[in-house]
Order: C-alpha cells, then sequence, then structure tokens
C-alpha cells in the first residue's frame, strides 16, 4: 500500500498546485526514504520533456552527463542520440538497469551511454558537468550538499517538476506534455563560490 501510495503521489503530482505537490511529496518522501532503498519511485518522464530538458542545459561538446535516478534510460540515450555526449545514468533497480542496458546496445550507443547500478545517494557527481533528475523534493534537498561540493563551477543542474529548496533557479520553464498536463522544469548553474 505505501509503495502504491507513492507512484500515485508521483504520477499525480503535475496536476495538482506546486507548492501543495512539494509539501505532500516532502512529508511522504521523508517517511519513505528512511525504510526503503528507493528514495523515489519509477515514474517515466515524457519524451517531450527529455528533449526540453536536455536544451534547457544547454549541452556543448565535451559536456558529460549524469542521471540520478535514470529508469529506463531515456535521458541518457538522448543526450547521447541528440548531443554525441558521454551520459552515465545511475539506476538502484536491477530490472531497470537491465532494460536500459538493452536499449543502449540496441542504439549502438556502448561507446557513449553507461548504467550504473548504484544508489545516487553515494554517486561522485565530479566528473559531470551536467546532472539530470526527476526526484521527490526530499532525494533533491538530500543531494544539495554533494551537488555544491562536488561539481565544477559551471555546471548545469536541471531537475523535472521538483526545486531544490531555497535555491534560486537559474531558470524556471513550464511546458505541457502530450497528455496536456503541466510540466516544470528548473535549471541551475554551479556557480565559482558555493555558500553552504
Amino acid at each position: 500500500m505505501p509503495i502504491l501510495f507513492a507512484v500515485c503521489l508521483f504520477v499525480l503530482a503535475p496536476m495538482v498546485s506546486h507548492h501543495k505537490e512539494n509539501r505532500d511529496a516532502i512529508a511522504h518522501a521523508s517517511d519513505h526514504d528512511r525504510e526503503s532503498r528507493y528514495i523515489a519511485p519509477f515514474v517515466r518522464t515524457p519524451e517531450e520533456v527529455v528533449a526540453r530538458m536536455l536544451e534547457v542545459a544547454e549541452i556543448t561538446p565535451g559536456d558529460i552527463l549524469y542521471d540520478l535516478g535514470s529508469g529506463d534510460g531515456r535521458i541518457v540515450i538522448a543526450a547521447a542520440k541528440r548531443y554525441g555526449i558521454k551520459a552515465v545514468g545511475f539506476e538502484i533497480n536491477p530490472a531497470l538497469v537491465e532494460e536500459s542496458r538493452g536499449t543502449i546496445k540496441q542504439e549502438g550507443l556502448e561507446n557513449l551511454v553507461e548504467i550504473r547500478e548504484q544508489d545516487i545517494r553515494s554517486v561522485n557527481l565530479a566528473p559531470a558537468s551536467v546532472v539530470t533528475m526527476y526526484l521527490y523534493p526530499s532525494a533533491n534537498l538530500r543531494l544539495r550538499r554533494a551537488i555544491r561540493s562536488q561539481l565544477k563551477p559551471g555546471s548545469r543542474v536541471v531537475s523535472h517538476q521538483f526545486a531544490m529548496g531555497d535555491w534560486t533557479p537559474a531558470k524556471t520553464e513550464q511546458i505541457k506534455d502530450s497528455a496536456g498536463l503541466t510540466r516544470t522544469i528548473y535549471l541551475w548553474r554551479i556557480a565559482a563560490t558555493r555558500g553552504r
């Protein structure tokens, strides 16, 4: 029952107000995180949102993209196909890791894309210049320390649907997906001086 509630909450999040969705998701995720190795359920990001997230990130040759909670691998695959960059997905669910790796092989992208079966809370972000995520607000908050301390100045962080607490985004954009739901995309740029 708790897992079903978590999935329902995450799927319905785009349809409720921004403040309410953050408040509800934070409350649930905080309780759920203590007992689970999964800090966010798998919910597919619509392809049009994936495309816009990558555009908002302003990807350039030489970028390395890390997708935290990569699910079926669609963001890392799209990044490699459209921009020719190296992309690494981090996913803890073995079935999704296997599915992603199969798709990567099918697409012939093994030289650019890698999926690591790893808890995102233990990822060293230092090699990345772009980080993408679609997680709970509480998961975003838990990653802030690593993002601030590990990413190089100029790196970009793009989040689908959920903000990073009191961090002020460089850009916030809303788009409608193919189902007519409003999706929010946030961009942060890592500054040369990172305060706590």
